[in-house]
């Protein structure tokens, strides 16, 4: 091959390549995911019956604003019950579950935005503790869970099945 046509190829093979890769389109708005995966659960057959009960329980009948499934933020709802972690609440009228057990306590006053329970505690199975919980209602997707008065309280979402 004389030097000429190598040098013609060598020229014209950036160009023939540049048709090869895609170019970006410019000014087209990028796609919303169909999911929405903020605060997600997994599906309900997954969810223990707790999870289930905090999920279905009818609020505007109770106004007990604070049942429900809590995280400290939207991504560790899609692990709820799958595997243990730290930073969640379940919460029915009378029970809460979190990493370190389940409590029991008396339902708080309906349409109060702010409650504390005197809880009774299972830890490990046999130890049984009392402990005393905060709940401070931000809006109806957004509240305060602490235990009194040891630690401050937490921020925590609502967590919600996919739709």
């Amino acid at each position: 091959m004389s030097r000429l046509k190598i040098n013609l190829l060598v020229m014209l093979l950036p160009l023939a390549l540049a048709g090869c890769v895609s170019q970006p389109s410019s000014g087209s708005a990028s796609r919303p995911p169909a999911v929405d995966l903020d605060a997600v659960l997994p599906p309900q057959s997954l969810l223990r019956d707790d999870t289930i009960a905090a999920l279905t329980h009818d609020r505007n009948q109770s106004r007990l604003g604070y049942v429900g499934v809590w995280a400290t933020d939207g991504d560790k709802c899609a692990m709820m019950d799958q595997t243990a972690f730290e930073g969640f609440a379940v919460i029915t009228p009378d029970s809460i579950r979190r990493s370190s057990g389940t409590c029991t306590f008396e339902p708080g006053t309906p349409g109060e935005t702010s409650a504390r329970f005197d809880a009774t505690c299972k830890a490990r199975k046999k130890t049984t503790v009392k402990q005393s919980y905060s709940v401070q209602m931000l809006n109806s997707e957004t509240l305060y869970l602490g235990t009194a008065p040891d630690k401050s309280a937490t921020r925590m979402v609502r967590c919600r099945l996919q739709k």
